[in-house]
């Protein structure tokens, strides 16, 4: 296997331990909600739509750097550039991505219930947690799964959702000495209400199926 000719580090196997695993979950969850009979069309169409913005969105452009940006292979170690080849490290981040929309759903279908509002009609509660359960994950992928990576002294590069590209980007704050940066949140503020305006749309379009 190739990975254990790349000379990774313990801390660089969690890290492709967790991408790898994150990536492959949502064709698990899907193979498993189909053969139960409970893989909605509605999600099915959510998903598959938030892989694209995702890749298009930002993902495309931060792997190769661009504009005015530092490609991915730039900003890891080679082992990890071994590991998860630039080649298809904008597929499994934007599969990823795909992974915390699709816990968001499942986050909203837990606490409301079996109440459908949410995903009816625009509901700032739902929007509200949404948007923290997107950042939570972002904070902790900037300061420790993808530290230097995306954080650090990363220079990343414009993207349609990050469009103030990396001319300006603050330090908002720091965790463990580590800087949480404007531009590498600012995509999930931009993206919270576009994934939840997908998620009514396909709702209300296939009526709940």
């Amino acid at each position: 296997m190739w990975l254990f000719d790349c000379g990774l580090d313990a801390i660089e196997w969690r890290r492709v331990i967790v991408v790898y695993t994150v990536s492959v979950s949502p064709f698990i969850l899907f193979a498993y909600l189909t053969y139960k009979g409970m893989m909605k069309t509605w999600i099915t169409y959510t998903i598959i739509s938030s892989f694209f913005i995702a890749m298009f969105g930002w993902e495309i452009w931060l792997n190769f750097g661009l504009l005015d940006g530092q490609a991915v292979d730039l900003r890891r170690s080679e082992a990890l550039s071994c590991a998860i080849p630039s080649s298809i490290n904008w597929i499994t981040n934007s599969l990823g991505d795909v992974s915390i929309v699709w816990f968001g759903i499942i986050l909203l279908s837990y606490i409301f219930k079996k109440d459908n509002s949410p995903f009816e009609k625009f509901l700032l509660p739902a929007f509200v947690i949404l948007l923290s359960w997107f950042l939570i994950q972002n904070i902790w992928v900037e300061i420790v799964l993808y530290y230097n990576q995306v954080g650090g002294d990363a220079r990343l590069s414009w993207a349609p959702l990050m469009p103030l590209g990396p001319w300006f980007n603050p330090s908002l704050f720091s965790i463990f000495g580590r800087e949480v940066t404007f531009q590498g949140q600012i995509v999930w503020v931009l993206a919270t209400p576009i994934y939840y305006f997908v998620m009514i749309y396909f709702y209300r379009k296939t009526k709940g199926r």
